[in-house]
């Protein structure tokens, strides 16, 4: 199961000139254009949607729709957090802010302001909480300040780094209001995030834009509930940093470009496909051609990404796949096997099934090969494959099950890899969905412990790929794997 998403940054949409305007209508047609080869599941608006604290006019409106309509996505899949130029500043604010930065303990002091001063940073905000509403069609929860978005296949926390957010120099200065963002990522289900979700963090800042205390608190709550992915934009010039610090869980920040052309700014953004089933995330960094007037693939930002894409892997989902695979290496007793593969057939006797062709076996090196198997799996497939002379004495014999349901393990197998085997990229993938699929039809109505259940049940599958007309794929000829 894949992810397939864009980030984009600081529109700053009231700054126009010529290359700008010519850039954003080209950008329109370009998205579209990505997604004819694979649809979006949803799109990152990192801040400064406004220039300098201005309107949020028609035309605002006019054009985020535009980029939404490119995508073919709902407002739904809009994830939205306000940028410094989305405030407005006044004396009253800037006062405050400077008393809270003088105070001995700035991030403790904000974290215990009343309501009331509270209220007169966060109306800094108010247009565009009203353009948020306005736009988005429900309300953007202004009193927590940070949210979270949760969905199958991946959950979003969004930061609102602005709130301090007075004038230049202050990066490396900014509070989170770190209670408030504690409440809401503890909101994340930290067991459900442990399997197969992308979990995402966004904001307008830079981590580094946040005050060093602050950021290591948010570095360990990012490793604690698993947040894989960081976005942010404000510095309008790309790049990207592993953040591998003493925790467990290492996290890739991604910052995106501007979407305004200037002697500052760097026109880009952002491209993002992850697998969900191996953790193989593939980011791509699009940038304007100013010259020639049209968007490509930008491959100067360092040397991973001379081919104009950076390569990640989200370790915490691959390891799901080899757990998945792996399992304990005890002998298993071959006459409680017998019984189990017995009561699988009367099982599944009452399933409706097709008729499989046992007469198609292929050299297996060339169907781990073609089908991108990996180590662990090949090396399962042995240990497995000691069992596999049990299973032929019961389908050699008609003393343990009827002729005339010898191929029902067969066609079980082989209907779950017709269903999944184009869902997925190789090998690994497909084996740990059929084994999954088959163990939750089963494991409740068959008399057998969940672990020796799923082991039967990987034996068996090993068995089906050696015998039958399955792993004849090739996944390697398979265009944008």
């Amino acid at each position: 199961m894949k992810v397939r998403f864009l980030q984009i940054s600081d529109l700053h949409f009231q700054f126009q000139n010529y290359d700008t305007i010519v850039m954003r209508d080209k950008l329109l047609d370009f998205i579209e254009v990505l997604r004819r080869e694979s649809d979006f599941d949803f799109l990152l608006l990192t801040g400064d949607i406004a220039h300098k604290g201005d309107v949020y006019n028609e035309d605002v409106k006019e054009y985020l729709n535009g980029i939404i309509k490119s995508m073919g996505l709902s407002k739904n899949n809009v994830h939205l957090v306000p940028g410094n130029h989305d405030i407005s500043r006044d004396m009253t604010r800037t006062l405050l802010i400077d008393s809270i930065m003088k105070s001995p303990n700035p991030s403790e002091m904000l974290d215990k302001l009343d309501q009331k001063a509270t209220n007169i940073l966060v109306e800094g905000q108010r247009k565009f909480f009203d353009f948020y509403e306005d736009f988005m069609g429900v309300k953007y929860p202004e009193e927590d300040l940070h949210f979270l978005y949760q969905s199958e296949k991946y959950n979003v926390l969004s930061i609102n780094t602005c709130l301090l957010s007075d004038k230049q120099g202050e990066e490396g200065t900014l509070l989170t209001a770190q209670m408030k963002l504690y409440k809401a990522i503890r909101k994340m289900n930290k067991e459900k995030n442990k399997g197969k979700v992308l979990n995402i963090a966004i904001g307008h800042h830079t981590l580094g834009c946040i005050e060093s205390s602050e950021r290591e608190s948010i570095k360990a709550h990012f490793d604690d509930y698993f947040i894989d992915l960081y976005f942010a934009g404000h510095v309008h010039d790309s790049s990207f940093n592993i953040t591998a610090n003493t925790n467990e869980n290492p996290f890739l920040e991604l910052v995106s470009g501007a979407i305004i052309k200037d002697e500052y700014a760097t026109p880009e953004f952002i491209s993002v496909d992850v697998n969900l089933d191996n953790g193989e995330t593939e980011v791509t960094y699009y940038i304007w051609n100013t010259e020639y007037k049209y968007w490509s693939k930008n491959n100067q930002g360092g040397r991973r990404l001379q081919e104009g894409k950076l390569n990640y892997k989200i370790n915490r989902l691959e390891s799901l796949i080899e757990k998945e695979i792996e399992d304990n290496d005890d002998k298993i007793d071959e006459d409680e096997f017998k019984s189990f593969i017995i009561d699988f057939h009367e099982y599944r006797e009452s399933y409706k099934t097709f008729t499989s062709n046992f007469d198609n076996q292929i050299g297996l090196d060339k169907k781990f090969y073609d089908m991108k198997s990996g180590e662990t799996f090949k090396r399962k497939f042995d240990s497995y494959s000691e069992y596999f002379g049990v299973i032929n004495h019961i389908m050699d014999s008609t003393s343990y099950v009827s002729a005339d349901k010898k191929e029902l393990i067969a066609e079980t197998i082989v209907d779950k890899y017709l269903e999944f085997h184009n869902q997925y990229n190789n090998g690994d993938e497909i084996f740990v969905k059929i084994v999954n699929e088959i163990y939750l039809e089963c494991h409740s109505v068959l008399p057998y412990s969940k672990a020796l259940t799923k082991k039967y049940i990987k034996i068996l599958t090993c068995w089906c790929i050696y015998e039958c007309e399955i792993f004849n794929d090739n996944k390697r000829s398979v265009k944008n794997d």
